[in-house]
């Protein structure tokens, strides 16, 4: 078994719309209610996208390239609902693209889906992983660090400790104002530092279900992972505009800005498969 990500291009993209936010109801309150509750609720945002107008990003294509995890059409919500997903919410959406009539252009609405799952806060996969045989570097400072970890929870507990200390430096900027010398004096005094992370592979023990054909280890990386059915499914159906990249060929450091955490692409490895 082999996943591999799937990238929507963005021949197909575009971004809420400010009213949106703007509704009593929004995407912000439906989110909360997700970590707050670790389950969807009940009541659904608006959720309507617009193209943008440059050609190379206005087609009407099965997924919408957006910052929503998936929109989709009908055609890729049938392929999905045949597959084994983590918990899952499918948002009704509007597509909206400005299109040509007689006399001017108007916005035309399509109906799609906002596909949004969670691996994170009501999925968790986390638990499956064999930290031992994984690879993650540790950096503080800009500087590796020697630290390993046996378990999620350790995970969380750096992240924990740099939550702590984010907040006592936002403090400082509260309390000394357009003094950013005197800040940064006060963080290396004070080993204001936090933790961050490299990951180059992550093994999955033998208890992960390789059944899931969609899943995502957030933590470690934002890429969605599939599996060899889904993908053979949705290049069967001639979904457009997207395609899969193999895992683990993640950018060399010394081109990336901000090599801990950026661009990663570690190996995802099943336990005892290669």
């Amino acid at each position: 078994m082999e996943y591999e990500i799937l990238i929507v291009n963005d021949s197909s993209a575009g971004e809420m719309m400010d009213k949106c936010y703007e509704s009593t109801y929004n995407v912000h309150h439906y989110s909360k209610y997700i970590v707050d509750n670790k389950k969807f609720p009940e009541t659904k945002p608006p959720i309507w996208i617009k193209l943008y107008k440059e050609k190379e990003f206005n087609s009407l294509n099965d997924f919408v390239h957006s910052l929503y995890n998936f929109i989709i059409n009908d055609k890729v919500k049938a392929i999905l609902d045949k597959h084994k997903l983590p918990n899952h919410d499918y948002l009704p959406a509007q597509v909206f693209r400005k299109e040509k009539t007689l006399l001017f252009k108007k916005l035309v609405g399509y109906n799609y889906y906002w596909f949004n799952y969670d691996c994170e806060h009501i999925s968790d996969y986390y638990e499956h992983i064999d930290f031992e045989k994984s690879e993650i570097t540790f950096f503080r400072n800009e500087k590796n660090i020697d630290l390993k970890i046996n378990s999620i929870s350790d995970l969380h507990s750096i992240r924990a400790s740099n939550k702590l200390i984010s907040n006592e430096i936002n403090e400082l900027y509260k309390l000394y104002p357009n003094k950013q010398s005197l800040i940064q004096k006060f963080i290396k005094e004070k080993d204001l530092f936090t933790v961050s992370w490299r990951t180059e592979k992550i093994v999955l023990k033998d208890s992960f279900d390789i059944e899931l054909d969609l899943f995502s280890l957030p933590l470690f990386s934002f890429k969605t992972y599939v599996s060899p059915r889904l993908k053979k499914a949705l290049i069967d159906e001639n979904i457009k505009d997207i395609f899969f990249k193999k895992t683990g060929n993640n950018p060399d450091p010394r081109y990336l800005i901000n090599p801990q955490i950026k661009l990663e692409n570690p190996k995802i490895e099943i336990n005892g498969s290669h």
